[in-house]
């Protein structure tokens, strides 16, 4: 999404998804592999501690649908045997580490026997998988030229909310065909992650924007054609090593892949995706890897390439990333006397709203059937009272400045988005024009956010800080 707004087109988790090699030892509870096999009747095993934490207990602090890549030994030769209870469903032992990604809240209780040749011991672990967690971000963009004072002055508004980040790096390309990269300087790169850090803010989400010299976020990425597809490949691979380094460098949980390049994500560029994501993995195994598809390619997965099980890009992320530009209503609102309410955009997520197209239940379709969580990578509304009658950017917003209708939005979304069993957050665009969430010039709370520095206050796993 550019942000000046212009019109956007509308998991079984395989060896690439869970970064684990072909070589390894498998044993699974649940989706992966078959159970180990029941004790014999002389032996009696050891009770297994309660959920509770007790000294010497490990609690790996699960969430539903999030992937797991934990290490248990970091001994080349190791072997790790399940020796008591049960691995919670969905994970498995691979090698030295438990990974996966657990599909069933509720507590586990398991002991692992740790071989690393003349060294033998066993750990236990106890706890509870908690339900999905969620994250809620604000954007803000890294470009080449915006002196750096406004990015500090916009992370100290996103401080303020007590919110995360979602930080935009654009990538230079010449034109719409070339295959040449020019990410904003490093230097500036690293300026931006330690900002951020020197306030407490929590960069998220790393997403790479592809932009041309002439046109920068405003070139339409569905346009984007490369001369040479291998080039692409190549070159953008490269480039995503780099911000998977700075991900991990930085603690940032999710790199998204690409954001709103269909003629790149389409089915038949399955085959080139995987080994670029098996490089990723076996160099950064914890970083999560999403894309910011558009609505469009939501639409040819709900219908045609997820019930058809194409290969798909999607199929090898860890969380399935939508840029939300839906409308959710027909209706310009009136300020005097207010016309939309929180419930009518709620309805309008299931397409009851300006358009008869249930995005939420084609997201929840899509993850169903690839069996990971999505994140609403964006999702934003320009403050005018025809700003929800024109989210898709068919028609130029032309109505009165007002915020209300931000808050609106985003009320729906913590209403809706956020109450779905695959959702694992959102990030709302943009902080600065023309989407205007945040005025850093000035100390007033805009409506938008008041809304999201309350919902951190009651929730405030919106926002963890595990840096």
């Amino acid at each position: 999404m550019d942000v000046s707004r212009r019109m956007v087109l509308t998991g079984a988790l395989g060896a690439v998804g869970l970064g684990v090699g072909i070589g390894c030892v498998v044993v699974a509870s649940g989706l992966l592999g078959a159970p180990e096999a029941a004790p014999t009747p002389t032996r009696v095993p050891t009770p297994l501690p309660s959920p509770s934490r007790s000294p010497g207990v490990g609690d790996l602090e699960l969430h539903a649908w999030d992937r797991v890549v934990r290490s248990i030994s970091t001994t080349q030769d190791a072997t790790v045997t399940l020796v008591d209870g049960a691995l919670p469903t969905g994970l498995a032992i691979a090698g030295g580490a438990l990974v996966g990604r657990p599909t069933i809240t509720g507590p586990y209780a398991f002991r692992l026997d740790v071989n690393e040749g003349p060294t033998r011991h066993r750990r236990t672990y106890a706890g509870e998988v908690a339900p999905i967690k969620r994250d809620l971000s604000v954007s803000l963009t890294l470009d080449a030229t915006t002196p750096m004072s406004v990015t500090e002055k916009e992370l100290d508004r996103i401080a303020l909310l007590g919110a995360n980040a979602t930080l935009v790096i654009l990538c230079f390309i010449p034109d719409a065909t070339s295959t040449t990269f020019t990410r904003v300087a490093d230097a500036r790169i690293q300026r931006a992650f330690r900002l951020a850090r020197e306030r407490g803010v929590r960069i998220t989400l790393l997403k790479p924007h592809i932009v041309t010299e002439s046109e920068a976020d405003n070139f339409y990425r569905a346009n984007y054609a490369p001369d040479s597809i291998d080039a692409f490949f190549a070159n953008w691979g490269r480039q995503l090593q780099y911000f998977a380094r700075l991900c991990a460098e930085n603690d940032v949980e999710y790199l998204s892949l690409t954001c709103e390049q269909p003629g790149q994500t389409d089915a038949a560029q399955y085959d080139r995706w995987v080994p670029l994501i098996t490089r990723l993995r076996a160099a950064y195994p914890r970083l999560k890897l999403t894309a910011a598809f558009t609505t469009l390619e939501l639409f040819l997965l709900y219908t045609h390439w997820v019930p058809a099980n194409t290969p798909h890009l999607a199929r090898l992320l860890d969380v399935f990333g939508i840029n939300s530009w839906v409308r959710l209503t027909d209706k310009v609102y009136t300020p005097d006397a207010p016309n939309i309410s929180v419930d009518d955009l709620v309805a309008g997520w299931r397409g009851a709203g300006g358009r008869t197209d249930d995005h939420l239940g084609k997201l929840e379709f899509v993850c169903e059937h690839l069996r990971l969580p999505f994140l609403i990578t964006e999702v934003g509304v320009r403050p005018h009272v025809d700003g929800l009658a024109k989210q898709e950017g068919s028609q130029p917003v032309t109505g009165a400045r007002n915020h209300d209708v931000q808050a609106l939005l985003y009320r729906s979304v913590l209403r809706a988005p956020f109450e779905s069993a695959w959702c694992t957050g959102a990030s709302i665009w943009h902080i600065h024009e023309p989407f205007a969430f945040g005025d850093p010039r000035h100390d007033t709370l805009l409506a938008g956010e008041r809304v999201v520095m309350d919902a951190i206050a009651r929730t405030p796993s919106f926002a963890t800080k595990d840096f």
